[in-house]
């Protein structure tokens, strides 16, 4: 039987595993991190913040955003599987049952790549708002804190940074994949 579908391979190859990674080892510490954030804020307050206000709504903003990235990337991942995950499934031998299952596949690809890019604006929404509140978190409330200064103006820089990466991410134009033919086995017919 001849199956026409669209590729089953993320562009770039190592998507998948960038994505994974990103949602299940760099966000939780980033989330950590975060949250350790607002206990200092908490506890500090007004006496070593200059805006503790704000340091504290950006860095729940961040901590929300992350948590989310971590959410839906778990939800996405259920999506993305591979032509021997089915036979380890099924058995070889199972015609039907592995055509129906290969071909509802693109279906879940594409369900995949929705979700994933879903966590990764949370993910970087998250890293975005983080540096943004490190850089009010190192706002000094003496002026002529001079490396205070210098080290919120790094961060600030950073922020501007990762606004940059956001905007790269999302505005390149996507490689477009050439379609292939391909038999529930996986080779080309």
């Amino acid at each position: 039987m001849k199956l026409d579908l669209e590729p089953r391979a993320p562009y770039p190859l190592g998507y998948a595993e960038a994505a994974t990674s990103t949602q299940t080892v760099t966000a939780p510490l980033l989330t950590g991190a975060s949250l350790a954030l607002v206990g200092v804020i908490l506890v500090e307050g007004k006496e070593h913040f200059r805006w503790p206000d704000v340091t504290l709504l950006l860095v729940v903003g961040a901590s929300i955003a992350l948590i989310t990235s971590i959410q839906i990337g778990a939800d996405a991942r259920r999506y993305l599987y591979n032509r021997e995950t089915i036979e380890a499934w099924h058995g070889k031998d199972e015609d039907i049952t592995l055509t129906r299952d290969w071909a509802e596949h693109t279906t879940h690809f594409s369900t995949w790549k929705a979700r994933t890019y879903l966590a990764v604006i949370a993910f970087n929404l998250g890293t975005l708002l983080l540096v943004l509140a490190l850089s009010t978190a190192l706002l000094p409330q003496d002026n002529h804190a001079v490396l205070r200064w210098i080290s919120a103006g790094l961060a600030l820089a950073g922020a501007l940074v990762e606004a940059w990466w956001i905007y790269h991410l999302f505005h390149k134009k996507p490689r477009k994949a050439e379609k292939k033919s391909l038999s529930p086995g996986g080779g080309k017919i």
